[in-house]
């Protein structure tokens, strides 16, 4: 997977423009949150699909990951944008170094791979994440998690040896909201889908989309949101 963060932009693009082809994810972030002339932090920007979704609608927009090459066809992706994001190398781990306020704090399947490259301290990585972030934003704004339910999956799962900690403490620990919308992969064949969505998620679900013969490939994803208080 980080192979293809570091070198395949092209490619994943590819995948994650045939997601949520129904843009519930949009729908849900544009009715929940008010996005209009606010500031917005964002972590693990990848190639801008995320921020596509509310960059109309923000005033200003700082965007972070920590691949230059998925920072690269980002570049490429929200161009018409460039007046109002900037677009910078961040890890995860270094969101404490950071000088800058917002509105909003948004993440897109980053924090889960952070919680997963450190699976022996998993609380304090949370934590970490989790105070970083709030320490960068306004009084009254808000924190919002993305995370995977699980793809190719019939109903929303918890995936992994690390994800369902990572969700229980933001949820028990840390006060979090747990939402989740559908977020289904279209393509055009059946052969699209196992060769798009089998590059990133690997040969067995290639074999399982060839078998079944589907061109719509299940996927559910959270969305965890947080305000920070105004006396915070």
């Amino acid at each position: 997977m980080y192979e293809i963060y570091n070198s395949s932009a092209i490619e994943y693009d590819e995948l994650v423009n045939h997601e949520d082809y129904r843009n519930n994810l949009q729908m849900f972030l544009n009715r929940v949150i008010d996005w209009k002339d606010k500031t917005v932090i964002e972590f693990g920007v990848g190639t801008g699909r995320l921020t596509r979704m509310y960059i109309d609608h923000a005033s200003v927009v700082t965007a972070y990951d920590r691949s230059p090459h998925m920072l690269q066809r980002a570049r490429t992706n929200l161009a018409a944008h460039s007046k109002k994001i900037t677009l910078s190398l961040c890890d995860n781990l270094n969101i404490h170094t950071l000088n800058s306020k917002a509105d909003i704090v948004i993440e897109g399947w980053s924090f889960g791979h952070t919680v997963g490259d450190n699976p022996g301290n998993i609380e304090q990585t949370v934590d970490n994440l989790v105070t970083s972030c709030f320490s960068i934003l306004n009084p009254g704004g808000k924190l919002v998690v993305i995370e995977t339910l699980g793809t190719n999956v019939d109903s929303p799962i918890e995936p992994g040896n690390f994800l369902p900690t990572f969700y229980s403490l933001l949820e028990t620990k840390h006060g979090f909201k747990r939402y989740v919308v559908s977020t289904d992969y279209k393509f055009a064949s059946c052969k699209d889908a196992a060769r798009i969505a089998g590059f990133f998620f690997g040969d067995a679900m290639k074999e399982d989309i060839l078998r079944t013969n589907k061109q719509i490939i299940p996927e559910f994803t959270g969305i965890w949101i947080k305000e920070k208080s105004d006396q915070s």
